[in-house]
């Protein structure tokens, strides 16, 4: 018998105008998926993302990065247990 594990960290994040959130963002990053994570986002409040595409399209590409960075890290862990 071998044990098998495999590791998740779930991220979330909200982007907010004015307290309100705009956009929710979630990504699961898992041993098996890093490299491949899917990354969610719902945007909540049309009419303010809207008027505010830029700092809401910053706050996107902030996300993705900080995806990204655990993602690095994630892999660097498995590959250094092989």
């Amino acid at each position: 018998m071998v044990l098998d594990v495999k590791k998740a960290i779930s991220i979330t994040g909200d982007s907010k105008i004015n307290g309100q959130r705009v956009i929710y963002f979630s990504a699961t990053v898992t041993t098996d998926s890093a490299g491949n994570t899917n990354i969610n986002q719902q945007i909540e409040n049309q009419t303010l993302y809207r008027q505010n595409r830029e700092e809401c399209r910053k706050d996107i590409e902030d996300f993705q990065d900080k995806v990204w960075a655990v993602e690095d890290d994630l892999v660097a862990e498995v590959e250094g247990q092989a």
